[in-house]
C-alpha cells in the first residue's frame, strides 16, 4: 500500500435504476480535498478503473464516484452489494 493509497469498505449505492451506481467517500479518506481528482480505484481485486472523485456539493463535506455497468459486472458487484475500495490519486 502507498503513502497515497486510500482503503476503505463500501457499499454500492443507486438511488434509482435508470441512474449509474456509486460510492460515496467519506471525510476522513479525502481530508484536505475540496474539488474533484482523478484516480485509480480497485473494487476488491477488480481494475483498476479510471474514476473522477467529486465532491457532493450542497454542503455536505463528503466526496463519490460513479460506476458503470461494465465496471460492476468485472468486478462481479452489484447494487446494495460492499466492497473494500482502493483509491490511487492520480499526479
Amino acid at each position: 500500500m502507498s503513502a497515497d493509497e486510500i482503503r476503505f469498505s463500501a457499499r454500492i449505492l443507486r438511488k434509482q435504476q435508470d441512474l449509474p451506481r456509486y460510492i460515496v467517500v467519506g471525510p476522513e479518506h479525502v481530508s484536505g480535498r475540496t474539488a474533484a481528482f482523478t484516480a485509480d480505484v480497485m473494487l476488491n481485486d477488480a481494475g483498476p478503473f479510471e474514476r473522477s472523485i467529486r465532491p457532493w456539493g450542497k454542503g455536505s463535506d463528503v466526496f463519490f464516484f460513479n460506476l458503470t455497468a461494465p465496471q460492476c459486472a468485472k468486478a462481479r458487484l452489484d447494487t446494495n452489494d460492499v466492497c473494500v475500495v482502493t483509491i490511487v490519486p492520480r499526479g
